[in-house]
């Protein structure tokens, strides 16, 4: 799969997510860090899964056992 390169996302309220703590260290979707970068979250069999934009929340909705932690 090709790597998917964002240019700056920002959530529905323009703002960085902060203080969220989430079980992945990389977007699934475009392996960006998720530190620094998080604007959208999804839970997924209890766990938080930090994205840098809806689109990879998006995406990660669509199958989430494909991506989802082990």
């Amino acid at each position: 799969t090709p790597q998917v390169k964002h240019a700056s996302h920002m959530d529905s309220s323009g703002k960085k997510i902060e203080n969220v703590l989430v079980v992945n260290e990389e977007d699934p979707i475009c392996h960006m860090k998720t530190a620094g970068s998080l604007k959208d979250t999804a839970v997924y069999k209890n766990k938080t899964y930090g994205f840098c934009s809806v689109y990879c929340k998006d995406e990660f909705k669509k199958s989430p056992e494909k991506y989802a932690q082990k």
